[in-house]
């Protein structure tokens, strides 16, 4: 399973989420975020396609893709791209990009910070603040995972701005022919629920997994409860996953 994570996140981030996981997972860091170099400028399709690239280095013809917050934007363009590269998607506390229904503009404005974020999410509460969640024992969880993120470059952050900027899949993610998992938490709070119904109705093979109580990063305050759900999905079994 291929894994495009979130905005200015790095690899280690989601080393105990990829550890749990039953199957192979191929995770990246971009240019700046976590690995040493300098981001270019480009737009999401020029993006996916750098996905195509890694998967024929790596000799994979085609992957499960995971795509979180802004990972899910990416992870939407290499669907509608790279169609026959693409198994199934997990779309992850995510939305259509640009225009979508936002969050609370000082958390969104919060993320765009250079110190990165393990400056923001200190501890428990922090982490609460910034990415939703009502569970003490979660959101400590969400604060340790966040201490192994490492500043971004300037122009990492800058690039991965640019790659949102007039992003949107409202005008094509209907035509997404792979079979897809929506997951999301009732209390993000940088990307509300309504985002992911949004999806669900656009897209037309999706279905929509709410975590009750979880945040933007679920993968962690629910690990191993998002892991039954992706893995039930990723198997084939969309009943289980609906229940």
């Amino acid at each position: 399973m291929l894994i495009c994570s979130d905005f200015a996140v790095n690899i280690e981030v989601l080393d105990d989420f990829c550890a749990a996981m039953s199957r192979p997972t191929i995770v990246f860091d971009w240019p700046g975020v976590g690995a040493p170099g300098v981001s270019r400028f480009q737009r999401m399709p020029a993006l996916a396609a750098l996905l195509v690239g890694l998967l024929d280095a790596l000799g994979v013809a085609a992957v499960d893709v995971l795509g979180m917050g802004w990972g899910g934007l990416l992870a939407q363009q290499f669907a509608r791209d790279h169609a026959h590269r693409l198994g199934r998607l997990v779309l992850v506390a995510t939305s259509t990009g640009a225009i979508m229904l936002p969050g609370r503009l000082a958390n969104l404005r919060r993320l765009a910070r250079t110190s990165g974020l393990r400056d923001i999410a200190r501890d428990g509460s922090a982490a609460r603040a910034l990415f939703g969640g009502r569970r003490d024992t979660e959101c400590r969880a969400v604060a340790g995972a966040l201490h192994r993120a490492r500043a971004p470059a300037l122009s990492a952050v800058a690039a991965q701005v640019y790659a949102l900027a007039g992003f949107s899949s409202l005008t094509w993610a209907h035509r997404i022919s792979a079979p897809t998992l929506i997951l999301a938490g009732d209390d993000d709070r940088l990307m509300p629920l309504a985002n992911a119904r949004v999806l669900q109705m656009l897209i037309p093979h999706a279905e929509l997994s709410v975590l009750c109580a979880a945040g933007h990063w679920l993968l962690i305050e629910r690990q191993f409860e998002a892991i039954r759900r992706i893995e039930a999905f990723l198997a084939g079994d969309d009943a289980r996953t609906r229940r």
